[in-house]
């Protein structure tokens, strides 16, 4: 009973560690690929531009699911927004799809947003006041986004291990500066996870009550390829 005891009493802190795991897992990725690009295989380069493009739908999807989530009382109203929400955010996570040739990205959001309606039917009922603390996460994460992309696009930002030679080895997809120049894309993602687990550790846009530990209110950016 003594460890028991003393999982009940951390179960707040356990959930943020679980919560930031997964973001902390993304950032290491980032920053081995920064270091050795072919380290997760020959299209980790393609792959982190794809991983950053689908962060920005999930970020500006997170608050608007958010509310779909818990503002509504009954479950099936909760379910059918956040349906709804899905097929029109659908629609922008497509055009990406098409651009890549690659249909996970497209059905890799909708695991997500399956999951996010299970966790409405078989969740706990939303507590009065647990949107306030999505927002704040929300904006926490649209800060250190817009925030990270700006400081990768005009410092300096060093290539490591990604040589020209690497570069070329390997398809990037697009245009930008993010295809011409990978390693700050590399850069942005591994600066951003960090930062985010880092809030998550904190407890930023989680709601302070102990059945959050279960990571109920996880917002869909979780899941990056």
């Amino acid at each position: 009973m003594g460890f028991l005891d003393w999982a009940a009493s951390h179960r707040v802190i356990a959930g943020r560690i679980a919560s930031a795991l997964p973001d902390f897992t993304l950032a290491g990725f980032f920053a081995i690929t920064w270091m050795a690009p072919t380290a997760f295989g020959i299209q980790s380069l393609s792959r982190s531009e794809q991983i950053m493009l689908m962060e920005f739908i999930i970020v500006h999807s997170s608050a608007f699911l958010g509310f779909a989530m818990t503002a509504p009382r009954r479950p099936r109203t909760r379910v059918l927004s956040v349906i709804g929400l899905g097929l029109l955010y659908s629609l922008f996570v497509g055009s990406f799809a098409l651009v890549f040739h690659n249909a996970w990205l497209l059905a890799s959001f909708w695991m997500l947003l399956l999951n996010r309606i299970l966790s409405i039917l078989l969740g706990p009922k939303p507590q009065e006041g647990d949107l306030d603390f999505i927002v704040i996460g929300w904006a926490t994460a649209v800060a250190c986004y817009l925030g990270f992309v700006f400081l990768t696009a005009f410092a300096n930002i060093p290539r490591f291990g990604i040589t020209a030679a690497a570069v070329a080895a390997q398809s990037i997809p697009g245009g930008g500066i993010w295809a011409d120049e990978p390693w700050r894309v590399v850069a942005f993602g591994a600066f951003y996870y960090a930062a985010i687990g880092i809030t998550e550790l904190f407890g930023l846009g989680m709601p302070p009550e102990a059945d959050h530990a279960s990571g109920r209110y996880e917002t869909i950016r979780r899941s990056r390829a």
